[in-house]
């Protein structure tokens, strides 16, 4: 009796530090653990102990671990297969009282192990629609390290779009309390091939808030990723933002040939804006601040306000300003921005650089 209650206090006692592991110390617990399938053929019934995928064929433990089977993987086999989630109504009771501590923590032990599953075609429900509902209820709670975590044990280019999805809000969930860091590492790890052209407007998205935020490093490999793929028509606008990133994070040499290879599109052309960013982000990045003002602004003067570049070329203006130390003129073009764009990322930019600007002289002389 002594023993037994030594040991239910030591359990007690432990479950704190249980309840505070990280999801590295999660994934080394339970993630190589075998999955208890239960197997339909007819009136047949059978439990399969799964350990692995691997070579396109599921692999059930038999004897205790003494042999293993491997299984083809197709519609007929995905038929068969029951996984039950231990207590899946009181989890569900949990997420919908928000009790999301206690839902987690019943889901973990059966979740987890499914992950090394991923790879399995989608019609595998059974594995894919608990992580699906781990990595919800993980959002839902902002537990967002372990969603970062889990995504990261995802090849994310071999399965449904609905992971990248999970990313791709992810991105969103980042931006918003500013893990940068975060952020890059998402975007970097979405696919943007066949299904997964979906992506590439969070990305491109995702690479506007970068910019604005100075990542120009983080930007650039999303833009080499994505070129290649997109339509003839849109790869010129995809070069220049290329080189643009290229040149404001100091990789002059690579971004001028990208410049130096473009043909400056009409006036009247939607690009032509975009051209003059790029063409005054050279100028203003060699220091020449006077010319650079001057390109953006014929830029800028054929720009519809409603152009996505045209918060950033604003910026960029009033920096030319700033760097001339006309306070007065950056000061108003960046209010302008805070006005017209309050939504945009550059607005938070053009706020901070404000803030930044010397207090203009108030001295009076007296007669």
């Amino acid at each position: 009796m002594k023993t037994l209650l030594l040991s239910s206090l030591s359990s007690i006692c432990l479950l704190p530090a249980l309840l505070a592991q990280s999801p590295t110390q999660f994934w080394n617990q339970l993630s190589k653990k075998p999955v208890v399938v239960q197997q339909i053929n007819g009136s047949a019934k059978q439990n399969l102990k799964f350990i692995k995928f691997e070579n396109g064929m599921l692999v059930a433990e038999l004897d205790g671990g003494a042999a293993e089977i491997s299984l083809p993987v197709n519609d007929s086999m995905a038929s068969t297969l029951r996984y039950k989630i231990p207590k899946l109504e009181l989890i569900q009771g949990y997420v919908k009282q928000k009790n999301y501590d206690e839902a987690l923590k019943l889901m973990r032990p059966s979740i987890y192990p499914l992950v090394k599953f991923h790879e399995l075609p989608s019609q595998f429900r059974q594995f894919h629609g608990p992580i699906r509902m781990l990595l919800q209820t993980l959002v839902q709670s902002e537990n967002y390290d372990e969603v970062e975590f889990i995504l990261s044990k995802i090849q994310l280019d071999k399965v449904g779009i609905e992971y990248s999805r999970f990313a791709g809000n992810l991105i969103d969930r980042y931006l918003e309390i500013d893990n940068l860091d975060g952020v890059t590492t998402l975007a970097t790890s979405m696919p943007v091939n066949g299904i997964y052209r979906e992506n590439i407007t969070r990305l491109m998205d995702t690479a506007d808030s970068l910019r604005a935020a100075n990542r120009y490093a983080a930007v650039i490999p999303l833009y080499k990723t994505i070129l290649p793929i997109v339509p003839k028509g849109a790869q010129p606008s995809m070069k220049m933002w290329l080189a643009y990133s290229l040149i404001l994070n100091d990789q002059l040499e690579e971004g001028s040939e990208i410049f130096e290879e473009l043909q400056q599109p009409a006036p009247d052309s939607q690009l032509f804006s975009l051209y003059k960013l790029l063409e005054g982000s050279r100028l203003y990045r060699s220091g020449e601040y006077s010319k650079a003002l001057d390109v953006l602004t014929r830029g800028f003067v054929r720009a519809r306000t409603s152009y996505d570049w045209v918060p950033e070329m604003l910026y960029l203006i009033g920096d030319c300003y700033a760097k001339a130390e006309d306070t007065l003129s950056a000061s108003n073009v960046w209010e302008e921005i805070t006005a017209l764009y309050p939504s945009s990322p550059w607005a938070q930019r053009a706020s901070e650089s404000l803030g930044k600007l010397p207090k203009p002289n108030t001295t009076t002389t007296e007669s």
